[in-house]
């Protein structure tokens, strides 16, 4: 995969279009956006609340920036300042997310995730077996698919400082790739169908690089050895 930037962008992969940034909110909080060529634009998955105008505009290089998807309920911190910039853009969530969503972004006309059209390498869906529903993104590339997962995995290179600490450990939430089981407590009601779920697809596209919703990209040799083993863990 290409490492090469595009503005505060890291490029994953040119012909697909596929590139990724770390951002931050709150006091101590970090999450990470995956974009990518979608059908007749740019489709961003939880836009990044701190991105100035430039660094928006930037991704104006692979096309129109036309989708903006809030991964789950609590993914919508860069919605209203990304449709300011894009007025033309339309939000998606997983139709679940969408009630708490409207409370949260009451001035965000949500669209669930099922109405985005994508062109035929890419998939944006909502897996079975969550409460109010995630974000499950795959993307074919000439060296590989693309895979963001969401809340479900994380790749956290340091752990929050104790107590939380140690609920991460005992949890088995990080550091590192791990199933990031904390999230999955809240998000997940039936984790044998969401498994099976996430086994099929990975049989059906295999992963090359995983980006998960917190942390940076998997890109490894054995990612998808490693994904599994997280996956079986639900």
């Amino acid at each position: 995969m290409s490492s090469k930037n595009l503005e505060s962008w890291n490029v994953l992969d040119d012909a697909a279009g596929v590139v990724w940034r770390e951002y931050r909110y709150g006091k101590n909080g970090s999450a990470t956006t995956l974009a990518f060529k979608g059908k007749d634009g740019v489709t961003v998955v939880s836009p990044p609340c701190d991105t100035s105008e430039r660094e928006m505009d930037a991704l104006k290089e692979l096309g129109p920036v036309n989708a903006l998807i809030a991964n789950n309920v609590f993914h919508n911190l860069g919605q209203m300042p990304w449709r300011k910039h894009f007025p033309d853009a339309v939000s998606y969530a997983p139709a679940g997310a969408i009630p708490k969503l409207t409370k949260k972004c009451p001035d965000v006309a949500w669209k669930p995730l099922g109405d985005l059209a994508q062109p035929e390498h890419v998939r944006c869906e909502d897996p079975p077996g969550t409460r109010s529903g995630e974000t499950i993104v795959t993307v074919k590339t000439a060296n590989g698919s693309v895979w963001y997962v969401g809340d479900l995995l994380a790749n956290f290179e340091k752990l929050p400082p104790a107590p939380v600490k140690w609920l991460f450990s005992l949890t088995g939430s990080g550091p590192g790739f791990k199933l990031f089981k904390l999230a999955a407590m809240v998000l997940v009601k039936d984790n044998k169908r969401l498994r099976a779920w996430m086994l099929e697809r990975m049989n059906d596209t295999a992963p090359s690089v995983v980006v998960p919703a917190h942390g940076k990209p998997v890109d490894v040799s054995d990612v998808a050895d490693q994904m599994k083993t997280q996956v079986e863990r639900l």
